[in-house]
């Protein structure tokens, strides 16, 4: 079951202006990044009670870096996707205060695609050591197996 679009929209009416939409995931809403977080806070706090953040990750569009909350209502049984979309080399700002499971999966998204994780109590990297190319982003060309066997 999806939400009602309305009602999403109605409920971030006060926080941004936020492009409620559906695709082949469900419902999408799509909201600047300075406003990620409010709006997941807004969500969570609303009627509809997306209470749980399901996953968080990355992907580089080619143009930007576009995160991606999935969060989901166990009382209505349905989930929603916020997106908002970062310039490369920016900040992502950490939601772990409003969803404590954001922890981990911040750390890997600013790390693997080269963004700078604020507000987050612990932004060391998890993956890889410093010096290491964002190696999810588009431009990091992949390595041959003969470049990792050498190492």
């Amino acid at each position: 079951m999806l939400p009602d679009e309305t009602v999403v929209r109605t409920v971030l009416s006060g926080v941004t202006q936020a492009e409620v939409g559906t695709s082949t995931l469900g419902v999408v809403v799509r909201v600047p990044h300075a406003d990620a977080a409010a709006s997941l806070s807004a969500l969570k706090a609303s009627d509809l009670g997306f209470v749980m953040l399901v996953d968080l990750f990355g992907t580089d569009t080619g143009d930007e870096i576009e995160v991606t909350y999935q969060l989901r209502s166990f009382a209505r049984d349905e989930e929603i996707y916020v997106k908002c979309a970062l310039p490369y080399d920016d900040v992502l700002h950490s939601v772990w205060n409003v969803f404590a499971s954001a922890l981990l999966p911040e750390r890997e998204t600013a790390e693997l695609f080269g963004l700078t994780l604020a507000g987050h109590p612990n932004p060391a990297r998890l993956l890889t050591t410093e010096g290491v190319a964002p190696l999810l982003r588009r431009s990091v060309p992949i390595r041959t197996l003969e470049e990792v066997r050498d190492r």
